[in-house]
């Protein structure tokens, strides 16, 4: 079959799939109950971001594309801070006027003030998302942001403001759509590197049109030639090209990464979510990478096809020591669950897991696993909707903008649906893109931010009544690894054992916090804790109380903070 039936093949499949299974009823009994809520606290909290998208009659796909969201401790007061990613216009070089990129800096209880001109933030090109991480190990957490031109910039952070050293670093603009990124130190060597996902080449020019019902809609990145990743290595804050040379030579189009210890084997590892190809599981052998989604299970839906993929995101669902990968996915295709069920073996578990029948009904982007109501197993929360803006008009049960998910995990691996019930935060329906979690008012639960495409982001409190006891750790690298990006923490609760890695990347052109958080349930200490800190040293606590936020210098001693008021001594 020649490339373009291929495409016209597979585009009809999706859209056929689409109208047919978009209306699917879903599968929750109407007495779902939960303790989790979710109150909008966009307006309380001093956010006023809108995403410019800047759609046109053209239906160029970069416009229903973006963006992302980081979520990170920028002037190093123990309180996470946002930076928000904005788009602007493709076909032309002059930004609309209020698409600049935001910064808003947290007083460490959810209160966020607007600091963008302050700190210099850098607004160039159409906006897609962010990575963040010390890439020159002076302490402070800097930014790396994408780009659909290609004129990505690195910032440079002085601990008050950003600096463009884009140049100075040896990165340079290559006019090649980037969508996600992430800082990790792939090769161990102790300072970050960068992974950069590339999308496809798509210009208004070669643009190829595609209509539904007579209506020009915006297309699917089958018909345009991928680009292919990036990777980055870091000398001394200069980086080097080595995507041939570590072993990344497959080409896809690619939207998102996660990049963790996937095998438990002490480096780093990273999963791509590809548009429509295959997804990539990239297993670091000491440095150099095979690619082994296919071979391990993860590259394909249940029934062996590849999937729209748009997000992904690791943790260990079922407990039994090894991280399982979930990836948000197109319209009528599940967000997969791919357990990992023996070293590098996965099998595809949405549907028995609770979560296929109603992901089927959305159009899925960011994802973040993470503890909602500190009981010690994480749930999911997934951000939805379509990227046709005229859908409606050729589905009676599709629509553009679409709410977003919450599944709770019930403790055995299963999860349940309870978008419904969880809280007016989940009552907002827009076009849901980026999405990362933290906690953002320093109560000791995880709140989330979404990004909605052409629309305001949202700000989410967690407002669940009764949840459980909680510990939060800021940890500090003693090397240029400052943010202490791959380490693994292990801490023993009774007779419970739960995992949390510092992820490099996770969700949709998004990062989230790298402060770990443990929910306790009942217990009001960690027994145990263990820290496996990137480069191999470990380190264990003992008789950790729980309901605090502690700060964690490699070899040191653990020492409390309170969130906004954090110094070093």
């Amino acid at each position: 079959m020649n490339k373009l039936l291929f495409a016209i093949t597979a585009l009809a499949a999706i859209l056929s799939a689409s109208c047919e299974t978009g209306n699917e009823p879903s599968q929750e009994s109407p007495g779902v109950s939960s303790n989790i809520q979710f109150a909008d606290a966009t307006k309380a909290s001093g956010i006023d971001f809108k995403h410019i998208a800047t759609r046109t009659e053209d239906k160029l796909l970069p416009e229903i594309m973006g963006s992302g969201v980081a979520i990170a401790d920028f002037n190093d007061d123990g309180a996470p801070d946002i930076l928000l990613v904005n788009s602007g216009a493709v076909k032309t070089d002059q930004r609309p006027a209020g698409s600049e990129n935001r910064l808003y800096i947290n007083d460490g209880k959810g209160k966020f003030t607007d600091k963008s001109a302050e700190w210099k933030l850098v607004s160039a090109g159409y906006g897609q998302g962010a990575a963040v991480g010390d890439f020159d190990g002076d302490g402070f957490t800097d930014v790396f942001l994408t780009s659909y031109e290609g004129d990505n910039r690195l910032l440079k952070n002085t601990g008050s403001a950003f600096e463009d050293v884009t140049s100075a670093s040896g990165l340079s603009a290559d006019g090649e759509w980037a969508t996600s990124a992430g800082f990790s130190d792939l090769d161990g060597d102790g300072d970050l590197d960068l992974y950069l996902v590339r999308y496809v080449d798509f210009t208004p020019e070669n643009q190829n049109k595609v209509y539904r019902n007579r209506m020009l809609i915006y297309t699917t990145p089958i018909y345009y030639e991928p680009y292919g990743d990036a990777v980055f290595r870091n000398d001394d804050g200069r980086f080097t090209d080595v995507t041939e040379a570590w072993g990344f030579t497959s080409k896809a189009n690619g939207l998102a990464l996660a990049i963790g210890d996937i095998d438990k084997d002490g480096d780093e590892d990273v999963y791509v979510a590809n548009d429509s190809d295959p997804n990539h599981l990239w297993v670091n052998e000491g440095g150099k990478f095979k690619e082994m989604a296919a071979l391990s299970g993860s590259a394909y839906s249940e029934i062996g096809q590849a999937e729209g993929s748009m997000g992904a995101d690791f943790t260990d669902v079922d407990s039994n020591g090894l991280p399982d990968i979930v990836v948000s996915n197109f319209q009528a295709e599940p967000t997969s669950l791919y357990s990992q069920e023996k070293a590098l073996l996965f099998r595809e578990i949405s549907d028995a897991s609770g979560i296929g029948a109603s992901s089927r009904q959305r159009l899925k982007f960011g994802l973040d696993f993470f503890d909602a109501d500190n009981d010690g197993d994480e749930d999911l929360i997934v951000a939805n909707g379509h990227i046709e803006d005229n859908i409606d008009k050729s589905s009676d049960s599709i629509t553009f903008a679409q709410p977003n998910s919450l599944y709770e995990n019930l403790g055995d691996g299963k999860f349940k649906d309870i978008s419904e019930i969880a809280g007016a935060a989940l009552k907002d329906v827009q076009v849901s893109r980026g999405l990362a979690t933290a906690d953002l008012d320093g109560d000791g639960d995880l709140d989330y931010v979404i990004v909605n495409n052409g629309g305001t982001a949202q700000i989410a409190f967690n407002e669940t009544a009764k949840k459980g006891n909680f510990a939060i750790f800021l940890l500090r690298g003693s090397g240029k690894n400052t943010n202490a990006i791959g380490a693994r923490l292990v801490a023993k609760i009774g007779d419970r054992t739960i995992e949390r890695q510092v992820m490099g990347a996770q969700s949709y052109l998004s990062v989230s916090d790298f402060r770990v958080h443990f929910g306790l349930g009942d217990a009001e200490k960690i027994d145990e804790l263990t820290i496996h800190w990137p480069g191999g040293e470990s380190q264990t606590l003992r008789d950790v109380a729980g309901n605090k936020f502690y700060y964690l210098k490699e070899g040191a001693e653990k020492r409390e903070f309170v969130p906004g008021s954090l110094s070093e001594q």
